[in-house]
């Protein structure tokens, strides 16, 4: 395959996974703050419930618009998916934690950060150990 279309696909690539995760970012961020001011849950464990629903609606959105299936059966696909979303809450957690904790920020502003550290993990991982590609 020429040089320029391996080009194309991973530039494509990179912009649907930025636009699905702007969208996951939105959709996380509204249910953490709907979590923590409307029903009033701490802010690590609203954290934690809002990145579990989102994760799920981000393998959803990934494999409908971001990667192509078919590395591994589709039950592999979700567990890799899980296994490697699941090392990205553990750092999701880990950073938010030390922010809201240490760090005198908004934990709006910690979630974004944080989102914006994890996603260059996720979608490095999910690239290479989780689709095709």
């Amino acid at each position: 395959m020429p040089e320029y279309k391996i080009s194309n696909i991973v530039n494509r690539q990179i912009i649907s996974f930025v636009s699905v995760g702007v969208l996951c970012y939105f959709i996380g961020i509204l249910l953490l703050m709907f979590l923590v001011e409307l029903i009033k849950l701490e802010v690590n464990l609203a954290n934690v419930i809002s990145s579990i629903i989102t994760i799920f609606v981000c393998y959803l959105l990934n494999v409908r618009f971001v990667f192509k299936g078919g590395r591994y059966n589709r039950k592999k696909e979700i567990l890799a998916f899980y296994f490697f979303s699941t090392l990205g809450l553990l750092l999701n957690i880990l950073l938010m934690y030390l922010m809201t904790h240490y760090l005198p920020i908004w934990y709006v502003i910690s979630k974004s950060l944080v989102t914006l550290i994890v996603a260059v993990f996720n979608f490095t991982t999910r690239k290479k150990f989780v689709f095709l590609q």
